[in-house]
Order: structure tokens, then sequence, then C-alpha cells
């Protein structure tokens, strides 16, 4: 697990999708799917042995910088 300082804000696919006024399933498929989306920081509210996947959270500083170099270059 990686430390967090603790002024660091960290954000999940909800935050992310809100920020950008696009959907969650859009978030989604970007964190999954393109090989530049930062990895996450970790997996939060994850039940052991139930097969739930949790929630993923990243720093929100990587995230930025995703958006800057990769996701406004698409929409322009």
């Amino acid at each position: 697990m990686s430390a967090v300082d603790d002024g660091e804000q960290l954000v999940g696919i909800g935050d992310i999708a809100f920020q950008l006024k696009i959907t969650r399933q859009a978030v989604d498929y970007w964190t999954r799917k393109d090989p530049k989306f930062p990895e996450p920081l970790q997996v939060i509210n994850a039940p052991t042995g139930s097969g739930a996947k949790g929630t993923r959270v990243w720093r929100k500083c990587e995230v930025d910088a995703w958006i800057i170099d990769h996701y406004r270059r698409r929409k322009a």
C-alpha cells in the first residue's frame, strides 16, 4: 500500500465523471482500457471472499495530468 500525504486529494470514478461532465461508465471504460490512465492508488471497501471488486481511488494530481495530456486532446 502506498503512503498518502495528508494534503493529497483522492478521487474515484464518480468524482472524475463529475469533473468532466460525462458518465461514470465512460470513465470506468477509460480506467480499464486506456493503458496511459494512471493505476489506482488503492482499492477500498472490497469485502474479502465476496468476489466484489471494491472502489478504486486515484491521486487527483495524476488524474488531472491524464486529463490534460490525453482527454483534452481527444476533444480538440
